[in-house]
């Protein structure tokens, strides 16, 4: 018969000299390794303290499909799980994408039942969002309901062929008050028809936007003008423009603050 006590395993794990390390110097450990996943995952099961620094490296980037929110097709929900787990406010990139051209799924208002909202209320600490196919028309006028919480944390935008009027999309932009890094990407010289600007929809914030402009594919007259207009100029110090039907635009907005600026030599304008 055994008797009671610790094991030597457990002995030697609780005397391991790792588990004693002061905070600042296992913070050092795991920033050396934050991009071996493999190691990271390691380091989680050494002890509580370890596991505290490793694990927003882990879960520092989220990459959701579409299709796994739509509830009429199963998919595994990582949004869902990971909201089980109390992993979201770890989040810092949020990347809601479509591989699907062909039968690709709006991110719109029907998505958003309660098993997607409220995960979705739980990303407290974002500060790169990047959506595919946004249908933002569907959500106003409440659009705050499901993107309040972001303003205060988001610094980049990126937005993969939105639905909605010029007015529409920059009122959404104007969600974010911090925001400093904003993108657009459209299919290869797509132009669309605009529908009809609704002159009440004033941005309730003026963003910052002295970080990156990055175009491609960006055909939608007269949206860049009533941006500028509607925030009293735009003033990015580095822009990536591909496929962009007028980049006298951007470029003339912001000559005082241009530092970078980037283009493709097989740019079909050819400007």
């Amino acid at each position: 018969m055994r008797s009671g006590g610790t094991s030597s395993e457990t002995s030697t794990t609780l005397s391991s000299p790792a588990v004693g390390l002061p905070q600042e110097i296992v913070r050092s450990i795991i920033n050396y390794i934050a991009y071996d996943t493999y190691t990271l995952r390691a380091c989680t099961l050494t002890c509580y303290s370890w596991y505290i620094a490793a694990a927003p490296h882990l879960h520092y980037t989220l990459v959701i499909e579409t299709q796994s929110l739509d509830q009429r097709v199963w998919r595994p929900n990582p949004l869902w799980s990971m909201h089980m787990l109390g992993l979201l406010p770890l989040v810092r990139e949020l990347r809601v994408i479509d591989n699907n051209y062909r039968n690709h799924v709006w991110l719109s208002k029907t998505l958003f039942n309660r098993c997607v909202l409220r995960p979705f209320l739980a990303f407290t600490n974002l500060r790169k969002l990047e959506i595919d196919f946004l249908d933002i028309s569907s959500f106003l006028p409440n659009i705050r309901r499901y993107f309040g919480h972001f303003p205060p944390t988001v610094r980049s935008l990126t937005l993969r062929e939105p639905r909605g009027s010029r007015r529409e999309i920059i009122y959404f932009i104007g969600l974010f008050q911090h925001l400093q890094d904003l993108g657009f990407r459209y299919g290869w010289g797509e132009s669309r028809e605009e529908p009809a600007d609704d002159t009440t929809l004033t941005p309730p914030f003026i963003p910052p936007l002295q970080g990156w402009l990055t175009l491609c594919g960006f055909a939608r007259m007269g949206f860049l003008e009533d941006m500028i207009n509607l925030f009293g100029g735009i003033r990015f110090r580095f822009m990536s423009l591909y496929g962009v039907c007028d980049t006298r635009i951007p470029l003339d907005a912001c000559a005082k603050t241009l530092e970078v600026l980037l283009l493709e030599p097989t740019d079909p304008y050819g400007e």
